[in-house]
């Protein structure tokens, strides 16, 4: 019999397959499961699988830049990002521009006819 993670980790594959097909099926009824904090703490248990798989090297670091990146503005949708510094901790924010980047390319290159490969 399936685990929880298992039957989840299915979902996440249905929804990777229809989505790469083009054919996103429409979302549930909310369950009003997930609150917000829930989500928050999934989201950094899914940065730091990223980032620990990134840093020994089992990801190439393009692709788990690129996950980290997407996984950022999953964070600022669901509560906004801090304001990004420069390194010495002064200038303007640069994280707005950041996310005006990645969603412009985003919506430039998401189309039925783009895989998910060119997502990057």
């Amino acid at each position: 019999m399936p685990t929880t993670d298992q039957r989840l980790y299915g979902m996440m594959q249905f929804l990777i397959g229809q989505v790469a097909a083009g054919d996103e099926p429409p979302p549930a009824t909310p369950r009003n499961v997930v609150e917000l904090r829930d989500a928050l703490d999934a989201l950094f248990h899914v940065a730091a699988v990223i980032d620990e798989h990134t840093q020994s090297g089992a990801i190439p670091a393009h692709r788990g830049l690129h996950a980290g990146a997407m996984l950022m503005l999953v964070r600022d949708y669901i509560q906004p990002l801090p304001k990004g510094l420069a390194a010495d901790g002064t200038g303007d924010d640069l994280v707005t521009p950041d996310l005006q980047e990645k969603v412009g390319v985003l919506r430039q290159v998401h189309a039925p006819d783009s895989p998910p490969s060119e997502w990057r």
